[in-house]
């Protein structure tokens, strides 16, 4: 199989969202709020541009995964980009949960109290707590175990395959010889024991948490939303049997579905349904940053893009022709936001872009394709970007992590999290982030060459032996 062609105007624009990412969180939580909230225009241009930076990552992530599932998929049907999608969602999800979680109430398993809300806990409620995080696990050691080929077939081992021709299921839906390979039945019981040994400590932070720490905990944030578009795209691309033509269609209705629902869940109370439920339908009460009303809809945008550049990248002069095409929709998309604009000042009376108006989703889309279209142009002239750039262009999803370590993990708690600053200090802190991450970049690239962070520990250690 062929490596998949690198597309460079890609990578330019994950440069331009890591950029914007960095100096965007840096300066809001460094600079001096007099400043921050006040009218300048640097300011007032600063939050405008501040705002793209969400949508430009998912655009780009959601195209550059649709591109890569499409250009691996072998001719046998199998694509091995599947394994490392369902491996990226869970870990998307996994540090999109964890970097909002009140770290400092682990404390509460060691103490009494902790140990009475264990204790008291229902049988009900521990059982499904068991069951569906060695459900997770299970699913996890699946798609990570490198010596199975996972794909469709697995999943379906575990249902009889004449199960459903069967239409009064006459035979048992499920395949009662699955747990019969001794390789399953380990798995399973090691699923089953750390879910156990999980459920302790979960059980007991989560009867402690006081409800604004829960709905911080369970807040949604960039990381879930893309995990569940890529999820999203990858269930699409089954259901379409890997018709591009039917992935196309489905995609663009999804995208009108999330952007129409928009104006009419925003502000909701749904505060009835399940706390980790909420936040993911709108921000009404729920802390949510990311709620995936309209944000899905720049994944399903990326998932669109991503398709047609891979029936694109086949023709001569790609970036040239690439550039006008995408010059000519994103001005449409923008030209669309302007006339729907003035069709609410019209039918209502007011504008409703900055709330709640499908109108500042098709701007945003609008933009990130401009943008995509100069970055196609500019790759005209710029044949390859230096190699420290795409190497933090390849690891955006463990910078974003970091940075926010070092901002609200390490920085905020010693310096005090009300102390800010003037712009040079504040400048001065966005040169010292970018250093961080680079930083960080070389550990990554480091570990990757040396069979993990094992190699890396020893290394170090053996250097202070010999010194």
């Amino acid at each position: 199989m062929e490596k998949p062609k690198r597309i460079l105007f890609l990578d330019l624009m994950r440069v331009i969202a890591l950029f914007m990412m960095i100096q965007g969180h840096t300066t809001y939580d460094f600079l001096d709020l007099s400043i921050r909230d006040g009218h300048s225009t640097g300011i007032k241009i600063w939050t405008s541009l501040r705002g793209y930076t969400a949508p430009f990552f998912m655009m780009v992530s959601g195209a550059v995964f649709t591109f890569l599932m499409l250009s691996q998929e072998k001719n046998d049907g199998t694509n091995p980009r599947v394994r490392a999608g369902i491996n990226r969602i869970f870990t998307l999800l996994f540090w999109g949960y964890l970097l909002n979680f009140p770290v400092y109430e682990f404390k509460q398993i060691f103490t009494s109290e902790g140990l009475n809300h264990f204790l008291s806990a229902k049988v009900g409620e521990t059982l499904l707590t068991i069951l569906w995080i060695s459900g997770c696990l299970y699913l996890y050691k699946i798609i990570t175990n490198s010596e199975m080929n996972f794909e469709e077939n697995e999943i379906k081992n575990i249902f009889r395959e004449d199960a459903i021709k069967h239409t009064r299921f006459r035979t048992a839906l499920f395949n009662k010889n699955y747990f019969k390979l001794e390789h399953r039945k380990k798995r399973l019981m090691s699923s089953v024991f750390w879910g156990v040994i999980i459920s302790i400590p979960f059980l007991i932070i989560s009867n402690v948490l006081s409800k604004e720490e829960m709905q911080r905990a369970f807040r949604v944030d960039v990381l879930h939303i893309i995990a569940l578009g890529l999820l999203t795209i990858m269930l699409v691309y089954f259901i379409s049997n890997h018709k591009k033509g039917w992935m196309a269609i489905i995609y663009f209705i999804l995208m009108l579905i999330i952007i129409s629902m928009f104006p009419l869940i925003n502000n909701v109370d749904l505060s009835n349904l399940p706390i980790f439920v909420a936040p993911y339908l709108n921000d009404y009460d729920t802390k949510s940053m990311f709620p995936l009303t309209p944000w899905l809809a720049y994944i399903f945008a990326g998932a669109l893009l991503g398709l047609w550049l891979n029936y694109e990248i086949k023709k001569d002069d790609f970036e040239k022709k690439i550039g006008i095409k995408l010059t000519v929709i994103g001005l449409s998309f923008i030209f669309l936001s302007i006339l729907g604009d003035k069709f609410e000042r019209f039918y209502f009376g007011r504008s409703y872009f900055w709330h709640d108006s499908p109108n500042l989703i098709y701007h945003r889309i609008g933009i990130v394709l401009s943008v995509g279209a100069a970055m196609a142009f500019l790759s005209l002239y710029v044949r390859d970007l230096p190699k420290f750039m795409k190497q933090m262009s390849r690891n955006t999803l463990w910078l974003y992590v970091g940075h926010l370590i070092v901002i609200y993990q390490i920085v905020k708690p010693i310096i005090g999290y009300h102390t800010r600053f003037n712009v040079p200090i504040t400048i001065i802190c966005i040169v010292c982030m970018f250093i961080l991450m680079y930083l960080q970049t070389r550990i990554i690239i480091y570990v990757q060459q040396n069979s993990g962070y094992l190699e890396l520990y020893k290394k170090i250690f053996s250097k202070k032996k010999t010194i």
